[in-house]
Protein backbone atom coordinates (compact mmCIF):
# COMPACT_ATOMS: atom_id res chain seq x y z
CA UNK A 1 0.00 0.00 0.00
CA UNK A 2 1.60 2.92 -1.05
CA UNK A 3 1.43 5.78 1.23
CA UNK A 4 1.16 8.90 -0.49
CA UNK A 5 0.26 10.96 2.26
CA UNK A 6 3.54 10.70 3.82
CA UNK A 7 5.03 12.86 0.55
CA UNK A 8 2.99 16.16 1.75
CA UNK A 9 4.09 15.80 5.35
CA UNK A 10 7.32 17.42 6.20
CA UNK A 11 8.82 14.95 8.46
CA UNK A 12 11.72 17.26 9.42
CA UNK A 13 9.17 19.30 11.53
CA UNK A 14 6.96 16.54 12.83
CA UNK A 15 10.03 15.17 14.17
CA UNK A 16 11.31 17.95 15.94
CA UNK A 17 7.56 18.66 17.07
CA UNK A 18 7.32 14.94 18.72
CA UNK A 19 10.93 15.35 20.23
CA UNK A 20 9.71 18.79 21.73
CA UNK A 21 7.12 17.46 23.16
CA UNK A 22 8.97 14.07 25.24
CA UNK A 23 11.14 16.69 26.23
CA UNK A 24 8.41 18.88 27.61
CA UNK A 25 6.99 15.59 29.44
CA UNK A 26 10.01 14.39 30.52
CA UNK A 27 9.91 17.84 32.35
CA UNK A 28 6.54 17.60 33.86
CA UNK A 29 7.32 13.78 34.82
CA UNK A 30 10.77 14.86 36.79
CA UNK A 31 9.10 17.59 38.30
CA UNK A 32 6.00 15.38 39.41
CA UNK A 33 8.11 13.40 41.20
CA UNK A 34 10.19 15.94 43.32
CA UNK A 35 7.01 17.57 44.32
CA UNK A 36 5.83 16.69 48.22
CA UNK A 37 2.35 16.06 47.14
CA UNK A 38 1.61 13.73 44.40
CA UNK A 39 -0.67 15.60 41.73
CA UNK A 40 -3.26 13.61 38.84
CA UNK A 41 -1.57 13.88 36.11
CA UNK A 42 -4.30 15.02 34.12
CA UNK A 43 -3.92 18.27 36.66
CA UNK A 44 -0.20 18.50 35.84
CA UNK A 45 -0.77 18.57 32.05
CA UNK A 46 -3.70 21.24 32.39
CA UNK A 47 -1.66 23.60 34.66
CA UNK A 48 1.63 23.13 31.72
CA UNK A 49 -0.55 23.94 28.53
CA UNK A 50 -2.15 26.63 30.47
CA UNK A 51 1.53 27.92 31.05
CA UNK A 52 2.18 27.44 27.42
CA UNK A 53 0.01 29.94 26.66
CA UNK A 54 1.12 33.28 26.09
CA UNK A 55 1.37 36.92 23.96
CA UNK A 56 3.69 35.91 21.38
CA UNK A 57 4.68 38.25 18.50
CA UNK A 58 6.26 36.67 14.80
CA UNK A 59 9.30 37.28 13.57
CA UNK A 60 11.77 36.54 10.88
CA UNK A 61 14.49 34.40 12.05
CA UNK A 62 17.16 32.55 9.90
CA UNK A 63 14.88 32.02 7.14
CA UNK A 64 11.52 31.27 8.52
CA UNK A 65 8.92 32.98 10.35
CA UNK A 66 8.79 32.13 14.41
CA UNK A 67 6.86 32.78 17.47
CA UNK A 68 8.62 34.12 20.36
CA UNK A 69 6.38 34.49 23.72
CA UNK A 70 6.89 37.57 25.46
CA UNK A 71 4.16 37.51 28.10
CA UNK A 72 2.94 34.66 30.24
CA UNK A 73 -1.12 34.71 29.71
CA UNK A 74 -1.82 31.38 30.37
CA UNK A 75 0.35 30.98 33.55
CA UNK A 76 -1.10 34.52 35.14
CA UNK A 77 -5.09 33.12 34.13
CA UNK A 78 -3.96 30.28 36.03
CA UNK A 79 -2.97 32.03 39.16
CA UNK A 80 -6.04 34.14 39.39
CA UNK A 81 -7.76 30.79 39.72
CA UNK A 82 -5.50 29.40 41.75
CA UNK A 83 -3.63 31.91 43.90
CA UNK A 84 -6.18 31.01 46.98
CA UNK A 85 -5.90 27.23 46.93
CA UNK A 86 -2.88 25.64 45.20
CA UNK A 87 -1.21 27.69 43.31
CA UNK A 88 2.04 26.80 44.97
CA UNK A 89 1.63 22.94 43.80
CA UNK A 90 1.25 23.94 39.90
CA UNK A 91 3.29 27.05 39.95
CA UNK A 92 6.23 24.84 38.31
CA UNK A 93 4.63 22.84 35.72
CA UNK A 94 2.71 26.21 34.71
CA UNK A 95 6.19 28.10 34.00
CA UNK A 96 7.43 24.27 32.47
CA UNK A 97 4.74 25.10 30.07
CA UNK A 98 5.92 28.52 29.24
CA UNK A 99 9.24 27.76 28.81
CA UNK A 100 8.52 25.32 26.56
CA UNK A 101 7.48 28.21 23.85
CA UNK A 102 10.97 28.65 24.19
CA UNK A 103 11.79 24.79 23.57
CA UNK A 104 9.37 24.38 20.45
CA UNK A 105 11.09 27.88 18.89
CA UNK A 106 14.56 26.19 19.64
CA UNK A 107 13.72 22.95 18.12
CA UNK A 108 11.85 24.80 14.70
CA UNK A 109 15.04 26.66 14.11
CA UNK A 110 16.74 23.73 14.22
CA UNK A 111 14.55 21.69 11.93
CA UNK A 112 14.57 24.56 9.78
CA UNK A 113 18.71 24.16 9.73
CA UNK A 114 17.99 20.16 9.25
CA UNK A 115 15.50 20.58 6.75
CA UNK A 116 17.81 22.95 4.29
CA UNK A 117 20.43 20.32 4.59
CA UNK A 118 18.13 17.38 3.51
CA UNK A 119 16.20 19.01 0.82
CA UNK A 120 17.65 21.60 -1.50
CA UNK A 121 14.79 24.20 -2.71
CA UNK A 122 16.69 25.61 -5.17
CA UNK A 123 17.10 21.91 -6.65
CA UNK A 124 14.43 21.39 -8.50
CA UNK A 125 14.97 17.43 -8.67
CA UNK A 126 13.70 18.09 -4.81
CA UNK A 127 10.08 19.40 -5.80
CA UNK A 128 10.22 16.89 -9.19
CA UNK A 129 11.61 13.63 -7.35
CA UNK A 130 8.76 11.10 -8.64
CA UNK A 131 7.60 10.97 -11.89
CA UNK A 132 5.42 8.08 -12.43
CA UNK A 133 2.06 9.82 -12.19
CA UNK A 134 2.70 12.89 -14.00
CA UNK A 135 0.76 14.16 -17.17
CA UNK A 136 1.72 17.36 -19.44
CA UNK A 137 -1.40 19.33 -19.48
CA UNK A 138 -2.00 22.25 -22.04
CA UNK A 139 -3.22 25.31 -20.49
CA UNK A 140 -3.07 27.71 -23.44
CA UNK A 141 -4.23 26.92 -26.92
CA UNK A 142 -1.06 28.41 -28.13
CA UNK A 143 0.56 25.10 -27.02
CA UNK A 144 2.01 23.06 -29.35
CA UNK A 145 1.18 19.14 -29.30
CA UNK A 146 3.43 17.83 -27.03
CA UNK A 147 4.41 14.48 -25.46
CA UNK A 148 5.52 13.88 -21.75
CA UNK A 149 8.04 11.22 -21.41
CA UNK A 150 9.45 10.64 -18.02
CA UNK A 151 12.81 9.38 -18.64
CA UNK A 152 13.15 12.04 -21.08
CA UNK A 153 11.97 14.78 -18.84
CA UNK A 154 14.01 13.26 -15.93
CA UNK A 155 17.13 12.86 -17.80
CA UNK A 156 17.01 16.76 -19.27
CA UNK A 157 16.06 17.74 -15.46
CA UNK A 158 19.70 17.03 -14.19
CA UNK A 159 20.89 19.27 -16.46
CA UNK A 160 18.77 22.49 -16.11
CA UNK A 161 20.27 25.91 -14.62
CA UNK A 162 18.82 28.41 -12.94
CA UNK A 163 17.95 31.25 -15.11
CA UNK A 164 17.25 35.30 -14.97
CA UNK A 165 13.80 36.07 -13.53
CA UNK A 166 14.62 39.95 -13.97
CA UNK A 167 12.50 40.02 -17.30
CA UNK A 168 9.45 38.89 -15.63
CA UNK A 169 7.31 42.17 -16.54
CA UNK A 170 8.26 41.41 -20.64
CA UNK A 171 6.34 38.28 -19.91
CA UNK A 172 3.83 39.96 -19.22
CA UNK A 173 3.85 42.22 -22.15
CA UNK A 174 4.34 39.21 -24.27
CA UNK A 175 1.05 37.92 -23.83
CA UNK A 176 -1.01 39.98 -26.12
CA UNK A 177 -4.64 39.53 -26.09
CA UNK A 178 -5.98 38.70 -29.06
CA UNK A 179 -10.12 39.53 -29.45
CA UNK A 180 -10.51 40.53 -26.05
CA UNK A 181 -10.36 36.44 -25.53
CA UNK A 182 -7.31 34.98 -25.24
CA UNK A 183 -3.83 35.29 -25.14
CA UNK A 184 -2.00 35.50 -28.37
CA UNK A 185 0.78 33.87 -27.06
CA UNK A 186 1.81 32.37 -23.62
CA UNK A 187 4.83 31.86 -22.66
CA UNK A 188 4.26 28.76 -20.54
CA UNK A 189 1.46 27.12 -21.91
CA UNK A 190 2.09 23.86 -20.30
CA UNK A 191 1.46 22.18 -16.66
CA UNK A 192 2.95 19.53 -15.50
CA UNK A 193 0.21 17.79 -13.13
CA UNK A 194 0.68 14.43 -10.70
CA UNK A 195 4.68 15.06 -10.19
CA UNK A 196 5.72 14.46 -6.31
CA UNK A 197 8.23 16.12 -4.30
CA UNK A 198 10.77 14.01 -2.27
CA UNK A 199 9.30 11.93 0.42
CA UNK A 200 8.76 13.52 3.73
CA UNK A 201 9.64 17.09 2.34
CA UNK A 202 6.61 18.59 2.41
CA UNK A 203 7.57 21.00 -0.50
CA UNK A 204 5.07 21.81 -2.92
CA UNK A 205 4.93 24.03 -5.82
CA UNK A 206 3.04 24.08 -9.33
CA UNK A 207 5.03 23.03 -12.33
CA UNK A 208 4.90 25.27 -15.66
CA UNK A 209 6.96 23.85 -18.66
CA UNK A 210 7.91 26.88 -21.63
CA UNK A 211 6.78 27.54 -24.95
CA UNK A 212 9.72 25.90 -26.16
CA UNK A 213 10.03 23.05 -24.08
CA UNK A 214 13.59 24.13 -22.00
CA UNK A 215 12.31 26.34 -19.51
CA UNK A 216 10.97 24.94 -16.19
CA UNK A 217 9.08 27.49 -13.69
CA UNK A 218 8.13 26.21 -10.72
CA UNK A 219 5.53 28.49 -8.50
CA UNK A 220 5.94 27.59 -4.95
CA UNK A 221 4.25 29.03 -1.31
CA UNK A 222 6.53 31.92 -0.87
CA UNK A 223 8.63 32.62 -4.31
CA UNK A 224 9.26 31.64 -7.95
CA UNK A 225 12.26 28.94 -9.47
CA UNK A 226 12.90 29.58 -13.23
CA UNK A 227 15.32 27.20 -14.88
CA UNK A 228 16.63 26.60 -18.57
CA UNK A 229 18.19 23.36 -20.04
CA UNK A 230 19.79 23.70 -23.12
CA UNK A 231 17.41 21.06 -24.89
CA UNK A 232 13.44 20.36 -24.63
CA UNK A 233 12.17 18.58 -22.03
CA UNK A 234 9.02 17.53 -23.73
CA UNK A 235 9.04 15.66 -27.01
CA UNK A 236 7.38 17.34 -29.73
CA UNK A 237 4.52 15.06 -31.49
CA UNK A 238 1.02 13.60 -30.60
CA UNK A 239 0.26 10.70 -28.40
CA UNK A 240 1.46 10.09 -24.79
Amino acid sequence: MQLNWLYSWNVVDVASGLLGWLAVIGLLIRQSRKQERKLPIWKVLLAALAGLFSFSFKIPLLGQNVNIALLPLGLWVLYLFLRNRSWPDYRKFAWIGFAANYLFLAMALLAGFIQGSLYDRNDPSTYLAHLEKAKLVAIHPSAREATFEEKLFANTLGEVTAADMSDTLEWHYESVREDGAYYRQERFPYALLGAEARWGSGLHAVVYLEADGMGLLLATQDRYYYYRSEKPMLKWGGGQ
